[in-house]
């Protein structure tokens, strides 16, 4: 992949960054793609693996709301629950994607990114023709603070990563993150840094909840997005791209579209580096 670098003493790097870490903030980051995207009111999304359907239909229905609000997404985009929400950003006009890689862009791609995320069956999801054309056309964005040449998805890349995207963000949806993982983990540091944070209202939760993130449904997540700066679209045009895009999707359900009809998703485990 051809990339670029970024350092701090560059006036288009990242403000967030320098405003949240100051002297820490990654000397180099590699990207392709527009960084203007950044400068988007941002949500980025970190969850657990070990999800189960619970978790995935009270994300679902928070998300019946998140979905009509303008933001670009930034995320690592690996469990189950978090390849959901990168696919529903790939499918409104009101938002935007940004990909943050735990490998190095001299060895990632749009396309090997795909490929550690979507299995077949569902590797031929709705979405991936849009992915590809937002590639295509420059406005795709992905992060890596990885070296260029870092094949694997080593823990520390792992976590650096999912600590920058929510360092990035303005707000960070923790839809499951039970005691032990990761994501747990990463909660208490970013409630620490004072980063604003939610998640779901369900007993799935009550790990997160006890920690201090607060938990919304569809219609209380409103108050919360709103208060921290997020707007609404504007117009239908805006929130609705056109349903010819799926036309040949194989007959995939989009799971953030329709009312819920799953009840549980069993996925092949990413790899040994996984939440456990």
């Amino acid at each position: 992949m051809e990339y670029k670098i970024i350092t701090p003493d560059d006036s288009k790097y990242p403000q967030k960054l320098i405003k949240r870490l100051g002297n820490k903030c990654p000397d180099r980051i590699y990207y392709s793609g527009p960084l203007k995207l950044l400068d988007h009111f941002t949500m980025a999304v970190i969850c657990s693996d070990k999800s189960g359907g619970t978790a995935l239909l009270e994300t679902n229905q928070v998300l019946f709301t998140v979905r009509e609000y303008q933001m670009n997404y930034i995320g690592g985009w690996h469990s189950v629950i978090e390849t959901e929400i990168f696919r529903l950003s790939l499918f409104r006009k009101n938002t935007t994607t940004t990909l943050f890689s735990a490998k190095g862009l001299n060895k990632e791609t749009f396309e090997s990114f795909l490929k550690d995320r979507f299995y077949p069956p569902l590797h031929e999801f709705p979405e991936r023709d849009e992915y590809f054309r937002r590639a295509k056309n420059g406005e795709l964005l992905m992060l890596s603070v990885s070296d260029p040449d870092e094949t694997r998805q080593l823990r520390k890349n792992i976590m650096e990563r999912n600590w920058l995207s929510c360092v990035l963000a303005d707000i960070v949806f923790v839809p499951y993150g039970p005691k032990g993982s990761k994501t747990y983990t990463m909660a208490k540091i970013i409630l620490k840094a004072n980063i604003p944070a939610f998640t779901i209202d369900s007993d799935e939760c009550k790990d997160l909840h006890e920690l201090g993130i607060p938990g919304f449904n569809r219609k209380t997540v409103k108050a919360f997005l709103e208060d921290n700066g997020a707007k609404p679209a504007t117009s239908q045009n805006e929130i609705r791209k056109s349903v010819d895009v799926y036309k040949g999707s194989r007959n995939q359900q989009l799971s953030f579209v329709k009312e819920p009809t799953q009840t549980k998703l069993k996925f092949k485990e990413n790899s040994k580096d996984d939440d456990s």
